[in-house]
C-alpha cells in the first residue's frame, strides 16, 4: 500500500482544511513511541547534512519511532538550511550544528560591482537537493517535501549581509529592486522544477510546515521584513510576493514575529492567498493565547486559514479550550509534539469535543 492510499482519509482532512469545509481543527500530532531510540550519531557535519544515505535513515528513523496522532502523516523534510536558494544562485554556506547557515559568508560587496548572481543547476546545493529527494523517493510509505527557498530579501541579506542590506535600503534602493525582481525570477523557476520533482512521483506536495496537498503550494515569507516599516514592505516586499503568489496554487504567507504584524493588512489583500501561519517569535505568549485572538480575527474574517505549528498546549488545556471555542474551526491547522502518545490523544479529543 503505497502513501496515497494508506493515508487517504487523513489526506482528505487536509483538502478540508484548503478548502475551509473542516468541521474540527485539522490536527498534526506527534509523539515518541514508547521504547524510542536514537539513531546513530553522524561522524562529522558532512556527513550530518551532505551525506544522502545517512539523511534518509535518520528520517526512516525518526518516523519509525514517531507516532502520527489525529490527522498527522510521516513526511521527510528536505532540510538544506533556511533560504538554500542563495546557495544555488552564487552564495556560500556553512554546516553547523543546527542547521546549514547561508549567511556567513556574503558575495555582494559593492552594488556597483556584483558578482555573479545566477540560479545555478550544477551548484553544489543544488544538485545535492535533487540527490537526496531521489533517495527521499525510494520510500513509498512516506512523502517528501519542497525545500525551503527562502524569501527574496532573505535571500538578498544573505548574498549581502542583513545590517549591510538594511543601509542599502536607503543608499540603493533602485539596485536592491533590481536583484530582488532577477532573485524572484530565480526563485519561481526553482519553485517550479521542485513541484515538478513531487508531481513526477505522484506525491502530495507539501513544505517544511507538513501540511500535505493536491495542489501545489508553498509558504511565501520575509524575515526580513521584520526590521522594516509598512511603507518599505509595500516598496520592497509586497510586489515580489504577489508575483509569487501567480504562480502557487495555493499560496500561505509564514508571518514570522510580532514585528511583521504591521504588515498584515497588506498581505491579507495578496490575490490568491489561502492561510497566514502566525509564529509569535521568542519570548512572546504562544500562538494560542488568548493576546493573539485580534490577529487570529482579522485573518478569519478574510476567510483565510489558520495555520498554527508550536500549538500543541498539552500543558495549559485551559489556553487552548478558550481557543477552540472562540474560534471559527474552518481552515484552521494546528500541529505541535507532545510528550507522550498519552497526552497527544487527550489533547486531540479534547480539541474535537471543545470544537463542537
Amino acid at each position: 500500500m503505497n502513501f496515497n492510499e494508506q493515508y487517504k482519509d487523513r489526506l482528505d482532512r487536509y483538502e478540508q482544511f484548503w478548502e475551509r469545509t473542516n468541521k474540527t481543527p485539522v490536527l498534526n500530532f506527534t509523539a515518541p513511541k514508547e521504547g524510542a531510540t536514537h539513531f546513530t550519531k553522524p561522524v562529522d557535519l558532512k556527513q550530518k547534512w551532505l551525506d544522502e544515505d545517512y539523511v534518509l535513515n535518520w528520517h526512516r528513523h525518526k518516523v519509525e519511532n514517531t507516532a502520527y496522532v489525529a490527522d498527522a502523516v510521516p513526511m521527510l523534510f528536505t532540510n538544506l538550511g533556511p533560504g538554500c536558494l542563495s546557495a544555488c544562485i552564487g552564495g556560500n554556506y556553512d554546516l553547523g550544528e543546527d542547521t546549514i547557515w547561508l549567511d556567513r559568508r556574503p558575495v555582494i560587496e559593492d552594488w556597483e560591482d556584483l558578482p555573479p548572481i545566477e540560479f545555478n543547476e550544477n551548484s553544489e546545493m543544488w544538485q545535492h537537493l535533487l540527490r537526496l529527494q531521489k533517495k527521499f523517493a525510494t520510500d513509498s510509505n512516506v512523502h517528501f517535501s519542497i525545500t525551503d527557498l527562502g524569501g527574496i530579501l532573505d535571500i538578498l541579506a544573505s548574498l549581502r549581509g542583513t545590517q549591510e542590506l538594511l543601509y542599502d535600503l536607503y543608499d540603493y534602493p533602485d539596485e536592491i529592486k533590481e536583484l530582488s525582481k532577477r532573485v524572484n525570477q530565480m526563485w519561481i523557476c526553482a519553485y517550479k522544477m521542485q513541484v515538478e520533482t513531487v508531481k513526477k512521483h505522484g506525491l502530495p506536495y507539501n513544505t517544511w510546515m507538513n501540511i500535505p496537498s493536491a495542489k501545489d503550494w508553498y509558504p511565501m515569507q520575509c524575515d526580513f521584513s521584520y526590521m522594516l516599516s509598512p511603507a518599505h514592505f509595500e516598496e520592497f516586499v509586497l510586489p515580489d510576493l504577489v508575483e509569487q503568489a501567480k504562480h502557487i496554487e495555493r499560496p500561505v504567507y509564514h508571518l514570522d514575529g510580532v514585528g511583521e504584524l504591521p504588515h498584515l493588512d497588506m498581505i491579507l489583500e495578496i490575490p490568491g492567498l489561502k492561510a497566514i501561519q502566525w509564529a509569535p517569535g521568542a519570548g512572546e505568549a504562544p500562538e494560542w493565547d488568548e493576546k493573539w485572538f485580534p490577529v487570529l480575527r482579522k485573518i478569519q474574517d478574510k476567510k483565510k486559514g489558520i495555520i498554527l505549528r508550536r500549538g500543541a498546549g498539552e500543558n495549559d488545556p485551559e489556553g487552548m479550550e478558550k481557543l477552540i471555542r472562540t474560534m471559527d474551526p474552518a481552515g484552521f491547522y494546528i500541529s505541535g509534539a507532545c510528550s507522550s502518545v498519552q497526552k497527544a490523544e487527550e489533547l486531540a479529543e479534547n480539541i474535537i469535543r471543545w470544537s463542537k
